[in-house]
């Protein structure tokens, strides 16, 4: 007999349940309003090239972001396996992350006050810190929802995260980014960008605070704390005995390298196609389009037949958005194509990758949740994070290679990455219907 799920915000929900999902709801939303407001595709390639960053800088990007993101975690999550509560961690990341999201904000708005150089170092200095306090949270955020999310409804709730952020991010960020960006905007430069940075680091302290608000469960099984030297030589075996997880890595690994060349779609419209800055708004609106209409999809895919059709889905669609950028600017010359019409031509570049994304972010963090048990769960998530953000580094050759053989070759790089993703889906497993013992790769030697 199938056992009774409640809704994502029912009645029959017991209390803690109900705070706990809308409190980590908000918290997304809160995030991903950030998020759009300095997106790392959109608006942060603009503000490094109007300082005199070049490609390289801009393909650091997405390195600092998902690298701070993952690296970290290895150093947290061995130490956390036998603390049995993890909000704490949170609360104390949550300063570090204020103040330098804070400091970043301040290089912006006097950016006009130093050289060019100076402020641009300053940004990449305080983005990449953020990014790292970020990374020190990722193992408690992930071991909080894991405790107080049953399995069935983290695919709703992820995919409200993004779907509430998305909306907002649709309704508000979308024409702030086209007025403020514009060729028409009422702010110059810097205080164009200081005004999002701003708003950006007040929906930070409201994500903060929501998420520090949550009521953590007990942990039902703790493991035990272990060391990083011992978290180093668990690498080997985990990798030989663990054929499961180590091919999600591999997956994880190609997917995020599949991303490569995600902040240069921006770039080069701009040159290839002449679109103007102030399209930013209309790109960011396509994507948000596509993936409003999806969330609720992926969402119900992930509760009701789990996250693997959710990673397949979107390594499947990610291989197109560098193919179409690639042709539609030769279609335009082609077809001699109006000036609007290439650029909302352009749009379903960043349309299809807003929508892989969208599977890849609902799907991902559910399914090495599920993949992990309980006792092993913060070491193993450290270790897998770990190893996907040194390789993710590799992001930063995106700006070398378009640098030095252009963006097409870039572009044909991401393509046979997201490929190579798509392909190692079909050989992952589905949690629910797998029985494993507990790994004991993951366990304190």
């Amino acid at each position: 007999m199938e056992e009774a799920r409640p809704s994502a915000l029912g009645t029959e929900s017991p209390p803690a349940l109900r705070r706990n999902f809308s409190l980590g709801v908000l918290n997304g939303i809160f995030f991903n309003l950030s998020s759009g407001l300095i997106s790392s595709t959109l608006v942060l390639p603009g503000l490094v090239q109007r300082l005199g960053g070049g490609d390289v800088l801009v393909g650091l990007l997405p390195a600092l972001e998902q690298g701070g993101w993952l690296l970290p975690q290895l150093l947290v999550g061995a130490r956390l396996q036998g603390v049995p509560r993890k909000l704490p961690v949170y609360q104390v990341t949550a300063v570090l992350r204020g103040a330098f999201f804070g400091a970043m904000v301040a290089a912006v708005a006097l950016a006009h006050r130093v050289s060019p150089a100076v402020a641009l170092a300053l940004l990449i200095l305080f983005y990449g810190l953020y990014s790292v306090s970020a990374g020190l949270a990722g193992i408690p955020f992930q071991e909080v929802v894991a405790k107080a999310i049953p399995p069935q409804r983290r695919g709703t709730f992820f995919g409200l995260r993004q779907f509430g952020g998305g909306l907002l991010v649709l309704l508000l960020v979308s024409p702030l980014l086209r007025t403020v960006l514009g060729e028409d905007s009422p702010y110059p430069f810097p205080q164009n960008y200081a005004l999002l940075f701003g708003l950006a680091l007040v929906c930070v302290f409201l994500g903060l605070l929501t998420f520090s608000l949550l009521v953590e469960p007990p942990s039902s099984r703790p493991g035990r704390s272990g060391t990083l030297p011992e978290q180093l030589r668990r690498l080997p075996r985990l990798w030989r005995e663990q054929p499961d997880l180590r091919r999600f890595l591999a997956y994880r690994v190609l997917a995020r390298l599949g991303l490569v060349a995600e902040p240069f779609y921006i770039v080069y419209a701009g040159k290839a196609l002449q679109v103007p800055a102030g399209s930013i708004g209309d790109y960011m609106a396509a994507i948000t389009v596509v993936q409003l209409a999806s969330y609720l999809l992926w969402s119900r895919l992930s509760d009701r037949q789990g996250n693997r059709l959710l990673l397949r889905w979107g390594a499947g669609l990610l291989t197109l958005p560098p193919l179409l950028a690639l042709l539609l600017p030769l279609l335009g010359e082609a077809l001699a194509l109006s000036l609007p019409i290439r650029t909302y031509l352009f749009s379903l570049v960043f349309a299809l990758s807003g929508l892989g994304n969208a599977a890849q972010g609902v799907g991902i963090g559910a399914y090495v949740l599920e993949l992990l048990p309980e006792p092993e769960r913060p070491a193993g998530l450290g270790l897998v994070n770990t190893i996907a953000g040194l390789l993710s580094l590799l992001t930063i050759l995106g700006g070398g290679l378009a640098a030095a053989l252009g963006y097409e070759a870039l572009f044909l790089a991401a393509m046979a990455l997201a490929l190579g993703s798509f392909l190692l889906s079909w050989a992952l497993v589905e949690p629910r219907r797998t029985a494993r013992p507990s790994p004991p790769s993951l366990r304190p030697m």
